[in-house]
């Protein structure tokens, strides 16, 4: 695993609650995925405090992304640029904290391949945090979150949107 730092935030033990804020559910409700209409997705920004972990934004697809009926390859360059720009907007508190897509089912879950990249994007990201996660926006309002921590990606539960 690489060195991700010496001041990380660490996040193995720890029972902090995802919150998702209610801007970020109505981007989720604008691309759940209609019948015929190609996967959307992005990166969740947000903070992280003692007891709870914020995703207060997420980016949408850009022209550069790469969108069909069954996948979602994020463009690398405009993700980056926007992560730098929210952090140095908020003095370094907003931070990258996975990435999002969506699948045509009510039950939504990761593919192999979804769970293949939040893997690499984990070990090949330099960031202050020892987790990332994955949001996969099924039909009708449904979710499925992982959270991914040196090789496990683990299914989250404790969650609530504010």
């Amino acid at each position: 695993m690489p060195d991700k730092g010496i001041n990380r935030i660490e996040s193995l033990d720890s029972n902090r609650v995802l919150r998702i804020s209610k801007k970020v559910r109505k981007i989720f409700e604008k691309y759940e995925q209609e019948e015929g209409c190609c996967e959307a997705g992005g990166i969740l920004l947000g903070n992280v405090a003692t007891d709870y972990v914020e995703i207060a934004n997420v980016t949408v697809p850009t022209r550069f992304d790469l969108r069909n009926l069954f996948s979602f390859v994020r463009a690398k360059i405009p993700a980056q640029l926007r992560i730098n720009k929210s952090w140095k907007k908020s003095s370094g508190t907003t931070i990258y904290l996975g990435e999002w897509h969506t699948h045509r089912e009510t039950n939504p879950r990761p593919s192999l391949k979804d769970r293949q990249m939040i893997s690499k994007v984990y070990k090949e990201t330099k960031m202050e945090i020892d987790f990332l996660y994955l949001i996969i926006v099924g039909l009708n309002g449904t979710y499925w979150i992982g959270k991914q921590t040196g090789k496990r990606l683990i299914k989250v539960d404790n969650f609530e949107i504010r």
